[in-house]
């Protein structure tokens, strides 16, 4: 029987089998999935007048997405530890998918925000539940490679969507709907046809793949439990309950929140920062768009790299806090740019920089959560997280609509990214393990 090296991943066969498995899937959901987040961002260009929203009404309506979407984070993750991967991806598939496309009728602000909020409630759990999901597979040094994988779904959708949008918000017609209502109703029906195929297609585990030997079974359950054995002194929450009240969790959610932040102005803000840009004003939607997409294509080929050098190393935080830090300082120098195309080159660098801390993020918690208190943990620190998209773009809108620019707002997201790469740093048991180490080599 081959034996794994338990320092350091699967056997590359084996590893490879898994990765082409459910790597197709799991990013097509993704990026379905953050479609119908962030094309919101892409309608507001002209929703925005039709609907008569300030830019606060409309931060407000991107908010109440996270609020639904915090609300049942934890219980959504739990499901699925308890019904299984399949059943319950494919019901948030179908069902956010299908409300998503009703949204494209809604007929006033107020029908915005209660479609927004929930939307936020049928779609919680995807995520922290993939990342859960990954656990079951693979040790953490092999999830950061699937993680840069699943990451790059987020700016993939931004480079793709940016374009595809606004193209379908110019140019689409749907049996007379037309323009941003267009654009969100076909935008839905992905994520349904996804539902169906995760319902054929996705295991719930190792377990209940057939395509793995009893062999191969043996030899993930195997590398799992030398993993978890050799963490045992790190992990110190035994269940759900003391994962949901243990304070490195918790610390891990805001360094999240820090994460987050960038992503949320990113994602729902660029259109609108490109339009200010001066001559702004006279592009097209689709010009807007090719514009949007640039940050978003840098950073999907960062974040391939980036997974690469760092599958081949240890994590620990400063490879989440460095490029924390990249990112907060051009995130907040970037718009002081008179130049609109060095705005976007110093945006692009943000960007991915952004972006490369998530794979390496979701590394930190594996360390202190296992099973049970996995499913609770990743779920609470994802609710920490995408809580800054319940007060952020609610504060970007205010900012925008205060000062008439978003300088400051970008400002106070390189200060929430700030606080979490120090926080990170705090955190990291490995920080405080290097020294006796080298006390008992001596």
């Amino acid at each position: 029987m081959q034996t794994p090296d338990f320092k350091s991943t699967l056997p590359p066969q084996l590893m490879k089998r898994i990765v082409w498995r459910l790597a197709p899937l799991m990013v097509l959901m993704y990026v379905a999935n953050q479609l119908d987040r962030a094309n919101v961002g892409y309608a507001a260009l002209t929703m925005n007048a039709e609907l008569g929203l300030t830019v606060a009404q409309y931060g407000l309506s991107a908010s109440l997405f996270f609020l639904g979407y915090i609300l049942c984070e934890v219980p959504s993750n739990l499901c699925m530890h308890r019904y299984g991967a399949r059943r319950w991806m494919t019901r948030i598939l179908v069902s956010w998918g299908l409300l998503s496309s009703l949204t494209s009728f809604v007929p006033n602000a107020q029908w915005l925000y209660v479609a927004r909020f929930m939307l936020g409630a049928f779609e919680a759990g995807l995520y922290p539940g993939m990342v859960y999901y990954l656990t079951l597979w693979m040790p953490s040094r092999n999830r950061v490679w699937m993680m840069s994988l699943f990451t790059m779904s987020i700016p993939l959708t931004g480079m793709v969507g940016a374009p595809v949008s606004t193209w379908i918000m110019d140019h689409a017609n749907v049996f007379g709907v037309t323009g941003w209502r267009a654009m969100i109703l076909l935008e839905g029906l992905p994520a349904i046809i996804l539902g169906v195929i995760a319902w054929f297609y996705l295991p719930d585990g190792p377990h209940d793949w057939r395509g793995l030997s009893d062999e191969d079974r043996h030899t993930i359950r195997t590398t799992l439990a030398h993993e978890e054995q050799a963490a045992a002194v790190a992990i110190q929450p035994g269940n759900a309950r003391s994962a949901l009240t243990n304070f490195k969790v918790w610390g891990l959610g805001i360094v999240y929140f820090g994460i987050n932040s960038g992503i949320i102005g990113l994602l729902y803000f660029l259109p609108q920062v490109v339009k200010t840009f001066k001559g702004g004003s006279q592009l097209s939607l689709t010009q807007i768009g090719l514009i949007t997409s640039a940050p978003f294509a840098v950073a999907v080929v960062s974040v391939i790299v980036w997974g690469r050098i760092v599958s081949h190393k240890r994590i620990h935080a400063l490879y989440v806090a460095g490029p924390m830090m990249l990112s907060a300082m051009t995130l907040a120098s970037a718009l002081y740019l008179s130049s609109p195309l060095a705005t976007v080159a110093v945006l692009a660098i943000g960007t991915s920089a952004c972006f490369c801390s998530i794979s390496t993020f979701w590394q930190l918690p594996s360390r202190i959560l296992t099973d049970r208190a996995a499913a609770a943990g990743i779920a609470l620190i994802t609710s920490i997280g995408v809580s800054s998209g319940f007060m952020m773009p609610y504060f970007i809108g205010w900012v925008r609509d205060t000062t008439g620019t978003f300088q400051l707002a970008f400002i106070a997201i390189a200060v929430a990214m700030t606080v979490g790469s120090a926080l990170a740093i705090a955190l990291d048991p490995e920080r405080r393990r290097v020294p006796s180490a080298g006390m008992a080599l001596k």
